[in-house]
C-alpha cells in the first residue's frame, strides 16, 4: 500500500490507493472508503463518520489527523489511514496548518474502491479517486473559514488573522469549488445546507439528515439548570448565554472545550460551571437532568439540539439555520431571533413557561434517528450507483457533472 505503521495507523504515501479491481453490482456488494477533515475532535461530524464505519465495517478511513485521546475512543478498532501530517505534534493547533490540508489530502493518491463517500465540511472532499469510483460527498456545510468570516473571529471588521490569511484563503477557495465539481454526488445534511451548498458551489445537493442516537435518551422531567454542549469557538456564541445566565442568577453548563475557554470562564458567574470535553455517559446524565437546552449558533443542522429533544427537553435555539429543521417552535422549543442577551432571555422565559410532557418532545426526535439515516444514505448511494456510468466520464474532466435525477431519491 506504500504506508508506514505508526501504532493502530496507516500513514499514506503519494500513489494510487487500490482496494479491489471488481466492478461494482450495488451498493451491498461494494467496496467502500470514507475520508473526513480530521479525527481529533467529538462533535456532530465525528458521530456520522462513526456511523458510516458501523454501515460498511471493512470500510478504511482515510483523514488528515488522527489523535485518539481526542476523538471518540470507538474508532480505536477502525482502519484509520492517515496523511503525514499526521507525524506533526499538533492537536489543538490543527487549524494552524489551514494551508497544508490540500497538499496532505492530494498525498493520499487515488483512492480506487467502488464508491468513497467524503465527510467533510472543508477538506475531506479533496480527496481523489478513480475514475471507476462513485464519488459521493456528505456535506457538512462549505468551509467556514473560506466563506464566512466569523469563524477565524468575530463578526464585523476583519481581524489581524483574517486580514493575513486573506491571500492565502482565496487560493483554497479556489481548489476548494473545483474540488466540489468533480464529485459525482452532493449530499447535504440539512436544507440549510442545501442553499449554501447551491451559492456557494452552484451543486444542487438531495438532504440526508445526520444520524442521531436518540436512543442513548431517556425522556426525562425537566432539571433546575440550562445546558450547553458546544465547542468554544466564536461563531457558537457561547458568550452571550454565559453573560445571561449570570445576569439572572441562573445555572449552567457547558460542556465542550476549545480555545475560548479562558475568556468564556472570565465572564462567567458563580452559577456557570465549564464541564471541557466529557464522555458520553456524563452529557446524557446532563442532558436528562438540564432545564432545556440553548443552542446559541446558526447551526447547520444541530446534532444537539434533536439530543436534547430525545432526553425531553425543550431546546432554547437562535432562530436561523439548522434550528429551524429540528425544533417546533412552541411546542419543543423556542427561538431568540437576535443574537443579543435581552432576546435571549426573552428565549429563557418562554421556554420555563413551555407545558409540553418530555414524552411529546422525545417524539419529535425519533425522525432523526440512526435507523432513518441508514436508510435514507443507503437509498440516495443505491440510485446513485446504479446510475453511475464511469465508462462515459472523459479524460481528466474540468467536473463531473450532477446527476439531478437522485435528487428525487430521499
Amino acid at each position: 500500500m506504500g504506508g508506514d505503521q505508526v501504532g493502530a495507523v496507516t500513514l499514506v504515501d503519494d500513489g494510487p490507493r487500490a482496494l479491489t479491481d471488481s466492478a461494482p453490482s450495488g451498493l451491498h456488494s461494494a467496496n467502500v472508503a470514507i475520508v473526513h477533515d480530521y479525527l481529533n475532535q467529538r462533535g456532530g461530524a465525528e458521530r456520522v463518520v462513526l456511523e458510516m464505519s458501523d454501515m460498511w465495517p471493512n470500510a478504511p478511513i482515510y483523514t488528515s489527523l488522527y489523535r485518539p485521546g481526542s476523538t471518540f475512543p470507538a474508532f480505536g478498532d477502525r482502519e484509520i489511514r492517515a496523511t503525514r501530517l499526521n507525524r506533526m505534534p499538533v492537536d489543538r493547533g490543527f487549524r494552524n496548518l489551514l494551508p497544508l490540508y490540500p497538499a496532505a489530502f492530494h498525498g493520499l493518491g487515488e483512492i480506487d474502491a467502488d464508491v468513497v463517500v467524503a465527510s467533510s465540511s472543508g477538506w475531506a472532499h479533496l480527496a481523489r479517486t478513480s475514475r471507476r469510483t462513485l464519488h459521493a460527498i456528505y456535506c457538512h456545510t462549505p468551509a467556514r473559514w473560506l466563506y464566512g468570516r466569523d469563524y477565524l473571529g468575530h463578526r464585523g471588521a476583519m481581524s489581524v488573522k483574517q486580514a493575513i490569511a486573506q491571500p492565502v484563503l482565496g487560493k483554497l477557495a479556489r481548489l476548494d469549488r473545483e474540488a466540489a465539481r468533480r464529485a459525482d454526488l452532493y449530499i447535504a445534511n440539512s436544507e440549510n445546507v442545501k442553499r449554501l451548498i447551491r451559492s456557494t458551489y452552484g451543486i444542487e445537493a438531495v438532504v440526508v439528515p445526520p444520524p442521531v442516537d436518540v436512543d442513548r435518551f431517556s425522556p426525562t422531567p425537566r432539571g433546575a439548570r440550562i445546558l450547553m454542549v458546544t465547542r468554544l469557538l466564536p461563531y457558537k456564541n457561547v458568550a452571550i448565554v454565559v453573560r445571561a445566565a449570570t445576569r439572572l442568577g441562573i445555572g449552567l453548563d457547558v460542556v465542550g472545550d476549545g480555545p475560548l475557554l479562558g475568556q468564556l470562564s472570565e465572564l462567567a458567574g458563580p452559577s456557570v460551571k465549564f464541564h471541557g470535553p466529557v464522555a458520553d455517559e456524563a452529557v446524557v446524565e446532563l442532558m436528562e437532568r438540564c432545564s432545556a437546552v440553548c443552542v446559541a449558533a446558526e447551526e447547520d443542522f444541530g446534532i444537539v439540539s434533536v439530543e436534547a429533544q430525545a432526553a425531553g427537553k425543550p431546546v432554547i435555539a437562535y432562530g436561523r439555520g439548522g434550528s429551524l429543521e429540528t425544533v417546533s417552535e412552541g411546542l419543543t422549543g423556542v427561538f431568540f431571533r437576535e443574537q443579543t442577551e435581552e432576546s435571549l432571555i426573552a428565549a429563557i422565559r418562554a421556554a420555563e413557561a413551555l407545558e409540553t410532557s418530555p414524552s411529546v418532545i422525545a417524539t419529535h426526535a425519533r425522525r432523526f434517528s440512526r435507523a432513518a439515516f441508514r436508510v435514507r444514505l443507503e437509498t440516495v448511494l443505491e440510485k446513485a450507483l446504479d446510475e453511475f456510468r464511469p465508462a462515459t466520464r472523459d479524460p481528466e474532466p474540468a467536473f463531473r457533472p450532477r446527476r439531478e435525477s437522485v435528487l428525487s431519491a430521499a
